[in-house]
């Protein structure tokens, strides 16, 4: 017994270690291609302005949960894309929009939130109308918080980068070998795979919101790229209207 405690405390120590210093800008490791390539930043806007009618509220701001250059990797056709949604003083209509390269639509839903705040995992949908992420494409996408319906011009709007990546075969041996999911979420953070680290560790975190060592290791994972801010609030359940 003494020994298997060991081990899991060790575990977490390495996890957060690999946690503090990872870099995000680019998945050395997870790329088929060995080739560096510089640090590149993208236009995007992390944390919404103020808030206004409907969408009053005395604390917190809406954020997108990407990394400071605004660019998260991903290994999966089909992400999880997070962002936090601050408290309103009723429930507000939310839009999230999926945009390819030519700045064309792929994909885009709205949905309703409750007043309460919270941070959502949000999962792109396996169907026919939206086809797999391309390897090697950039998407960009939107959360607008929808103030007022009748008049778009006073929503409030942040927006990210997401790009999926091919696996090298010693990565993707890794992964299929590893049973932990803490552990996946170590060998993400490693690879600079922003998004699935994140979306990994959210899942954790929302079943299991009691375990203080899934708690410090989301907080120090947001802290890398100074997004702890919202690093004690509650994961939100969303009704996303079903795709054909």
């Amino acid at each position: 017994m003494l020994e298997k405690t060991f081990k899991t405390r060790a575990f977490t120590v390495i996890s957060l270690a690999l946690l503090l210093t990872c870099s995000w800008a680019m998945p050395k490791q997870a790329l088929a291609s060995s080739e560096e390539k510089p640090r590149e930043g993208l236009p995007g806007r992390r944390v919404g302005g103020g808030t206004r009618g409907q969408c009053f509220s005395s604390v917190g701001r809406l954020m997108a949960l990407v990394p400071e250059n605004n660019l998260g990797f991903t290994k999966k056709a089909y992400p999880n894309i997070l962002f936090y949604l601050p408290p309103t003083s009723t429930p507000a209509m939310v839009e999230f929009v999926l945009q390819d390269e030519s700045r064309q639509s792929v994909y885009e839903t709205t949905f309703t939130k409750s007043s309460a705040g919270g941070v959502i995992n949000f999962s792109l949908p396996e169907s026919t109308s939206l086809p797999p992420l391309a390897i090697n494409k950039k998407y960009n996408w939107y959360v607008s918080l929808i103030c007022n319906p009748e008049n778009r011009a006073n929503d409030i709007v942040v927006h990210g980068w997401i790009q999926r990546v091919e696996l090298d075969s010693n990565l993707t041996k890794k992964l299929e070998q590893t049973t932990s999911p803490l552990g996946r979420v170590a060998l993400y953070a490693q690879a600079g795979l922003w998004q699935d680290a994140l979306a990994t560790l959210a899942q954790l975190r929302s079943t299991q919101p009691n375990d203080s060592k899934l708690a410090v290791n989301w907080t120090q994972l947001l802290k890398t790229e100074n997004l702890d801010a919202i690093a004690q609030e509650p994961f939100l359940e969303i009704q996303i209207p079903n795709s054909p």
